[in-house]
């Protein structure tokens, strides 16, 4: 894509199988504490996360996710964690944790989907077995990175660390 060129709007062909899911997580740090939940058909605890609906972009889906299971609104900041894995042959799932911006709301465990909400410090998380692998991993990570982020310039990159370009057929650049 040539420097200057405007990222197209025009929806973008479907896809044919396989299928690939998109998750989003995120880690909300308050006073040294780490926001994680537990939802109803899991042993171990996460970071507020859940599944991209249709036309619904990242920093939306995230921030549905986090008020929906946990009671507290956020704003999305950078990227920690990217992890995709084949499920079948027909199916991957795709998933992305960022760092969180408190925006207030009281912790509480949101039925149905999730049963406990905690906040450990940071230390205890770090090390907790009863916390899961990939969410101790982004929690590591958004502890070093707690404060401000740049924003993309870019049109279409408005979620903070996160840049965006469109696909174009050849010869349907917009001027």
């Amino acid at each position: 894509m040539p420097d200057g060129d405007a990222v197209s709007s025009q929806p973008l062909p479907p896809l044919p199988p396989p299928h690939t899911r998109v998750g989003v997580g995120g880690v909300l740090i308050r006073d040294g504490h780490v926001l994680v939940n537990r939802a109803v058909y899991r042993s171990r605890f996460t970071i507020p996360s859940g599944y991209v609906e249709s036309g619904e972009g990242l920093e939306p889906a995230l921030s549905r996710e986090v008020e929906e299971e946990t009671g507290v609104r956020v704003g999305v900041g950078p990227l920690l964690i990217a992890r995709h894995k084949v499920v079948t042959a027909q199916e991957s799932d795709l998933y992305l944790a960022f760092l969180l911006e408190d925006r207030g709301g009281t912790p509480e465990a949101r039925p149905p989907e999730i049963a406990e909400v905690r906040l450990p410090t940071l230390a205890e998380a770090d090390s907790a077995p009863w916390i899961s692998e990939l969410s101790r991993l982004a929690i590591r990570l958004a502890a070093r990175r707690v404060g401000s982020w740049p924003r993309s310039p870019w049109p279409g990159g408005e979620v903070p660390g996160v840049l965006s370009e469109a696909y174009h057929p050849e010869g349907s650049v917009p001027p």
